[in-house]
């Protein structure tokens, strides 16, 4: 969105005024390639044709924090912090699935729950935490919340990459 005449441009506006965003529609802080790539992430079958297209997206900006998060963590690799600054459901995003990459998944079920409260639909970041939830569940009402999630979710993958 563009400022009115005279008001004053925050740091993200020039990310409005491109238009790089997921699928969803939220604009995310990269390029327009990266953005195409990392939108076939989010429709992937599974988590290696997910690997694939984030890895495609992070060569395509060495710098895209959001997928060198969601590459990491699919990967079970370090990942870098962000180098520039995110959207706020960005940031929210990122420690969903970096908490889920750690193996907290009580934590990552709570982080999801309420980065879903704010954001209505995350793919990617629903898929990475079930993918990285420990087979045992642990009591981290994971299941709870994938039967309350919004049509837009797809099924869960099948396998890790």
């Amino acid at each position: 969105m563009k400022p009115t005449p005279g008001q004053a441009r925050s740091h993200h506006d020039h990310l409005a005024d491109t238009g790089p965003a997921e699928d969803h529609g939220r604009v995310v802080t990269t390029n327009r390639r990266a953005a195409a790539f990392y939108r076939q992430a989010q429709r992937a079958r599974d988590a290696r044709q997910a690997t694939t297209a984030l890895r495609l997206a992070v060569n395509a900006d060495p710098a895209f924090g959001l997928a060198i998060a969601d590459l990491g963590a699919v990967t079970a690799t370090a990942s870098k912090d962000p180098s520039r600054p995110q959207m706020s459901w960005e940031r929210h995003h990122i420690e969903v699935v970096r908490t889920a990459a750690t193996g907290k998944a009580q934590r990552a079920a709570d982080l999801l729950r309420e980065h879903l409260a704010t954001v209505g639909c995350d793919p990617l970041a629903v898929r990475i935490a079930a993918q990285l939830r420990p087979p045992d569940g642990q009591d981290d009402d994971f299941e709870d919340l994938v039967r309350r999630l919004p049509g837009c979710h797809a099924t869960l993958w099948p396998s890790s990459p």
